[in-house]
């Protein structure tokens, strides 16, 4: 499937620049089998960039999947390193707008995590929707229901003092029209919007291959983001880089009219299209180099695992897991472990595997953990290189 015109801005001015071929098209699935795992569909991505608005999608996205009614397993809770970034970034938000005693929709809300985080810091009422919410998985709220279903219109009649979306505008294709139809949704009501995506300004100048994906189709920077709100008559209230420059959050509310005000975050169209190019100029040799590097830790026969499971790996195991080095991927969500990395057929293990295997080199997904992965292992006895991310 070819799209053909920017999902953001309609502009059908669009350049390809970068394309993965046969990548798994879902990463972050809990498969119970290595059969079942390699029967999950590989398709090509095609990062595009818009010359227009500064969007980059993949245009070869195929709208049709069903990528989160079949066992999407997507919490980081699990993690005392990101239950204290959420909680500080949360506590700050709640203290920003006086957002107590207030009610808050979830659009995209996992497994219920972050709504329940924000109701009981702010003592506020949530509604937190999606098809991928499980039951009995998070402690119990009163003041937190659930609908079990992807947001549409049927739900515009809820009544909302903030509408949060964290982790899922990237997933979706169709972005304008989401955005319109939380606009419509607001009428004369004026919620504090809190949305926060990956930023792909951080996986351009990085070269940050492991951080694209089946799943994702969206790739947003602060000016893309920023339009989009504007466009669907937002103001862009703030911008913000956190957790390394990898997330990329916005706050805005309802307007009357079209902003024309540009948050001194935000890039030019060309500034972006520049980044684009020196992706496309650095990026062979990035990968060249990773393949040199595992080549080397394979012919000297050191054991080699990847710690965190889960899109990220997925991303870094498409492009090199045919040398043939890593045998083990490792993950603390204990709903992953014993399941198969979807199109790879890895099965995924724990950290107490680790004793036993002892691994000379462990390449982490998120450099972020670097501090806490270390304790990890030196608690565990174990000293290997550790290769952040």
């Amino acid at each position: 499937m070819k799209h053909t015109t920017c999902p953001c801005c309609q502009s059908a001015d669009l350049d390809a620049f970068f394309t993965i071929r046969n990548a798994p098209v879902q990463s972050i699935i809990a498969i119970k089998s290595y059969a079942a795992a390699m029967q999950v569909p590989r398709h090509d991505i095609v990062l595009t960039f818009c010359n227009h608005c500064g969007f980059i999608f993949n245009s070869e996205f195929d709208t049709e999947w069903d990528f989160y009614t079949q066992g999407y397993e997507d919490q980081q809770g699990f993690s005392p390193t990101f239950v204290k970034f959420i909680t500080g970034v949360t506590q700050r938000f709640i203290d920003k707008y006086a957002l107590r005693n207030k009610t808050v929709i979830e659009i995209g809300c996992g497994k219920g995590d972050f709504i329940r985080l924000i109701c009981a810091l702010g003592d506020n009422q949530g509604v937190g929707i999606d098809p991928a919410w499980v039951p009995g998985r998070g402690e119990p709220n009163p003041n937190v229901r659930f609908i079990p279903e992807f947001y549409s219109q049927a739900h515009a009649d809820l009544h909302a003092d903030c509408i949060t979306c964290r982790h899922t505008l990237e997933h979706i294709f169709e972005t304008n029209d989401l955005i319109k139809m939380i606009r419509d949704s607001c009428q004369d009501a004026s919620p504090i919007l809190f949305f926060e995506v990956p930023s792909i300004v951080r996986i351009l100048k990085d070269q940050a291959f492991w951080d694209i994906f089946g799943e994702h189709c969206s790739y947003f920077s602060p000016s893309s983001l920023a339009q989009l709100f504007r466009r669907n008559k937002f103001e862009v209230l703030d911008l913000s880089l956190e957790y390394d420059d990898q997330y990329l959050f916005i706050e805005a509310r309802p307007a009357d009219a079209v902003s024309d005000t540009v948050h001194p975050l935000e890039e030019s169209v060309a500034d972006l299209k520049a980044l684009t190019r020196l992706f496309v100029q650095k990026i062979n040799k990035h990968l060249e180099q990773w393949r040199v590097r595992l080549v080397r830790l394979k012919e000297e026969k050191k054991k080699v695992v990847v710690w965190g499971g889960g899109s990220k790996a997925v991303g870094f195991l498409t492009q090199l897991d045919e040398i043939g080095v890593i045998e083990h991927v490792v993950d603390i969500n204990p709903h992953l472990l014993g399941n198969f990395i979807p199109a790879i057929g890895k099965q995924y293990v724990g950290p107490d595997f680790l004793e036993s295997y002892r691994p000379d080199v462990v390449i982490l997904m998120n450099s972020v953990y670097i501090n806490e992965v270390r304790a990890d292992l030196a608690g565990r006895g174990l000293h290997p290189e550790l290769i952040g991310l």
